[in-house]
């Protein structure tokens, strides 16, 4: 990813959330990486295979954890084949900003560029530029995930069916960022003190929201001008500067995106709450 397109990107999602930016550096693949045993692949469903990969390493084969990784200079992990599970088994993926006060870091947790049925499950993502980044992706499910203390939890761009369900995201500068995503689910998630927003779309379409916790934020869900037939319902967004923001004030039904029976207090447009 190149550092126009990040800054792009980055740029759009503050820029459209009208919130305090931030500043952020180009995310780097080129961490030092260990060649892949050759493996049969195996399909993301069947039961990953108990090895456990390096900080910086190329994943093309379903891996499990077995300790924690502390990433003090490099990428986590960096996935580059299709169809597998990367297993964190309860432990820690820890990046260069897990003792820092000021987030800086250009490194990325678990990276995701441009492959196919991908999951990420089972431990904690903490002190990454990006904890969990999924680049032009299709099908990639996280799930029972901590991701905390990153510039941004889970940010996906130009990526598709992407499933976020049954995690904690909390104390990131934005809990999850969408952008130039196509149906994207997250369902069932924890998401909270999050700097700058809870979830926020950018560009993005036919989006399920539902069943979440979102609180103690500044937007608690963002949805720009530009993003279509969303649909957020049933989520408690509570306690955040702002609790909904469709486009900062842009009616629902001009860019079709439907809000129903979300509990929250502040909302822009008014009338999108039942709790007010």
């Amino acid at each position: 990813m190149n550092r126009t397109f990040m800054i792009y990107i980055l740029a759009a999602i503050i820029s459209f959330s009208a919130i305090t930016a931030i500043t952020m550096q180009p995310i780097s693949v080129s961490a030092q990486t260990q060649p892949a045993q050759q493996q049969p692949q195996t399909p993301a469903q069947v039961q990953p295979l108990a090895i456990s990969p390096s900080c910086g390493q190329v994943i093309t084969q379903n891996v499990v954890l077995t300790s924690n990784l502390n990433c003090a200079e490099t990428d986590g992990l960096i996935v580059n084949a299709g169809d597998i599970v990367i297993d964190l088994n309860g432990h820690t993926i820890s990046g260069p900003d897990i003792d820092s006060d000021t987030q800086t870091s250009s490194k990325v947790g678990i990276m995701i560029p441009n492959v196919n049925n991908v999951v990420v499950q089972d431990g904690t993502i903490e002190g990454f530029q990006a904890g969990v980044l999924m680049t032009g992706s299709q099908n990639v499910e996280v799930k029972g995930m901590v991701i905390k203390n990153n510039q941004i939890g889970l940010f996906s761009t130009g990526a598709s069916i992407v499933n976020a369900h049954l995690s904690i995201i909390m104390n990131n500068q934005i809990g999850i960022a969408g952008h130039s995503t196509q149906q994207s689910t997250f369902e069932d998630n924890i998401i909270f003190q999050n700097t700058l927003a809870g979830i926020t779309l950018v560009n993005s379409d036919n989006s399920v929201i539902t069943l979440n916790s979102i609180t103690e934020s500044g937007n608690g869900l963002y949805i720009d001008n530009q993003s279509n037939q969303n649909n957020i319902n049933f989520n408690n967004v509570l306690l955040n500067t702002i609790d909904v923001n469709n486009a900062n004030g842009l009616p629902v039904n001009t860019n079709g995106n439907t809000y129903d029976q979300n509990n929250c207090m502040t909302a822009n447009p008014s009338g999108i709450c039942i709790g007010k």
